[in-house]
């Protein structure tokens, strides 16, 4: 079963919204994340909300469309949050994903970090021709 565990949210003194989270399944560290978001932008986050999705908020409550969305999909060396809560070792190779989300008016509206074990996760690509 997936299950978020341990939502911390707090703003920054520079008007971001910062949230981290460490996602399980079946009792098993999954995923960590890292999102920052803009006051301006994303005003009101309560729990209910962390506890549910995100997205679907920002969609449904404050109507913002998303524009488009850069990610890099990068292999790293465990830092000290994969160590402790993902159980990486020193050599364990690490997973990121890193993304930026913009709005249809061109607002960047999230930047965000993802960090997994190379193990649980992967990306299959396709193409096509129109």
């Amino acid at each position: 079963m997936l299950e978020q565990e341990g939502f911390v949210y707090k703003e920054s003194g520079l008007g971001t919204k910062v949230l981290s989270n460490l996602t399980l399944l079946d009792d098993e560290p999954l995923v960590i994340e890292h999102n920052y978001m803009p006051v301006s932008q994303v005003p009101a986050l309560y729990k209910r909300i962390l506890e549910g999705s995100i997205y679907s908020y920002l969609h449904k409550k404050l109507h913002i469309k998303f524009g488009g969305v850069f990610r890099r999909i990068k292999a790293d060396l465990p830092d000290k949050y994969d160590r402790q809560y993902l159980g990486a070792n020193e050599s364990t190779p690490i997973l990121e994903i890193e993304q930026i989300v913009w709005t249809n008016s061109g607002v960047n509206l999230e930047y965000s970090r993802s960090r997994n074990l190379y193990s649980n996760r992967s990306y299959i690509m396709v193409e096509t021709s129109h």
